[in-house]
């Protein structure tokens, strides 16, 4: 696998889920990993998990959603190591409710978490990878940000994710020759804090149905894909929206 010794990468949302694994996956493959989420003792679970593989890890609480606490985490980073090389923004959620049903607040909470808050963390973590010359910046989006889903009434996530895809697209237009690349990448179903094991249950004929291989994700077979899109090796890589979904989408 890639090498990422002496990098420094961010990871949004890291206190578990997706999140911790993505955290883990860098972590083993030698990045110095901060670890962003609202809840301190999440992240400081995850930072000893990592510890305890011989990594270095740092604990950064964050509400993405909130501009002034992004910047002040890149701050603090910075002012620890010196660097950011690596984003992933992962931090996201959504709620569940008909078109018709959906409330206002709701449909504003959910853009800002899944969409703005991507948004914010580009914008400030890439002034620094601007000032270097150098950055790796993937966005979670989801196989959801590439198709509506007519079983489950989610069109607040289902649109921010879909709102991620092209933000992607045109940040790694726009930074193409300052170093930086910018990349989506799209799980399909895997269990998560936000997808539960009874919740996975109750999907799994849907996953089996939709899915190629008849089956959610396993944890671990995201990390080669996100390794991957850190890498130093994948510098002509940019704008590119990648599933890492059982063929969920070539379906």
């Amino acid at each position: 696998m890639f090498d990422l010794t002496g990098d420094v990468a961010v990871v949004t949302g890291g206190g578990g889920g997706l999140g911790r694994q993505f955290a883990l996956a860098l972590a083993k493959a030698g990045a110095k990993v901060a670890v962003c989420a609202r809840r301190k003792e999440k992240l400081d679970a995850v930072v000893a998990e990592i510890k305890a593989l011989g990594g270095e890890a740092m604990a950064v609480v964050t509400d993405v959603t909130k501009v002034e606490t992004v910047a002040a985490a890149r701050d603090e980073i910075v002012a620890k190591w010196g660097k950011t090389d690596i984003l992933v923004n992962n931090a996201g959620g959504g709620v569940e409710a008909p078109i018709e049903e959906l409330t206002e607040e709701d449909w504003r909470a959910n853009r800002a978490l899944d969409f703005d808050g991507v948004f914010y963390c580009m914008k400030y973590f890439g002034q620094q990878m601007l000032k270097q010359g150098y950055g790796r910046v993937i966005n979670i989006a989801s196989i959801l940000g590439k198709g509506g889903l007519k079983e489950m009434p989610i069109i607040a996530y289902t649109s921010a994710k879909g709102g991620v895809v092209n933000m992607t697209r045109h940040a790694a237009a726009e930074w193409a020759t300052k170093g930086i690349t910018v990349n989506a990448l799209c799980p399909g179903f895997f269990a998560s804090e936000a997808n539960s094991p009874e919740a996975m249950n109750i999907m799994s004929d849907m996953i089996k149905v939709r899915t190629p291989m008849e089956r959610p994700g396993k944890e671990g077979e995201l990390d080669s894909t996100v390794v991957y899109l850190a890498a130093h090796e994948s510098s002509y890589v940019t704008g590119v929206i990648l599933p890492c979904d059982g063929g969920w989408t070539c379906i």
